[in-house]
């Protein structure tokens, strides 16, 4: 999407939220969502979109059935789309159509098209789950692993430690298979985190923040603690 657009929005959703956030030195999951993300909702579930996320792009032949339609946008309309919203998006304007991706579960990923452009969203938070793999639908699908200690932009300048030994590759992934899902915590600024990247065989990649110190994946999963020495172990910590 134009980066005018996103420009635009940012600055209408205002900058005094974001303040008010850092203020207290974490954000809660509607400020963080409000604020910095690119999201959609559909079922009460929150998808996102990173910008960087490294992996290839989506094709038209990813995609499955229509899945739904962007009903409203926080960007266009501020007090009828506020977060939380069924069927309501951050950027994406109304009526954008969103797709099923061939190969995973809806619950984990969607695909919005719009102006010949298709945009990959995926799972963030699912109050419904109640294990790891309603949230992220990975198992088996996992041929490499990068960690960066910290998170974009702070991570993005640090060459990535890649997970070379496919027994902790399948370690780490089994982990979060058996890992526990609840509602997402607030996280301090300095909270020691990683940034990983799991490559899928399909050639994308999903990127999410690891919280050391509660052994929290990015959307409410928590991990046993080997999780954190097989990553350290790879950054030499």
């Amino acid at each position: 999407m134009p980066a005018a657009y996103v420009v635009s929005v940012l600055r209408t959703i205002g900058i005094a939220v974001l303040g008010a956030a850092c203020a207290v030195g974490a954000f809660s999951t509607q400020a963080l969502a409000s604020t910095l993300l690119d999201y959609v909702t559909f079922d009460g579930i929150d998808y996102i979109r990173w910008a960087e996320e490294p992996g290839r792009d989506l094709e038209r032949d990813d995609l499955g059935p229509e899945f739904a339609v962007v009903e409203c946008s926080f960007g266009e309309d501020l007090r009828r789309c506020p977060y939380g919203v069924d069927a309501g998006a951050a950027f994406l304007p109304s009526g954008t159509r969103m797709y099923a991706v061939r190969g995973h579960a809806t619950t984990f990923r969607l695909a919005a098209v719009w102006q010949d452009r298709i945009f990959l969203y995926q799972a963030w938070r699912n109050p419904r789950a109640k294990a790891a793999t309603d949230l992220y639908d990975i198992t088996g699908k996992v041929r490499g692993i990068d960690v960066r200690a910290g998170e974009p932009p702070l991570a993005a300048g640090r060459a990535p430690a890649p997970i070379t030994a496919s027994r902790d590759r399948e370690a780490l992934v089994e982990m979060i298979a058996q890992g526990t899902a609840g509602r997402p915590r607030a996280h301090e600024a300095g909270e020691p985190r990683y940034w990983l990247t799991f490559w899928l065989s399909d050639g994308t990649t999903l990127s999410r923040v690891y919280f050391r110190e509660t052994r929290e994946l990015m959307g409410g999963v928590v991990v046993s603690g080997d999780f954190t020495r097989i990553i350290e172990r790879y950054l030499g910590e």
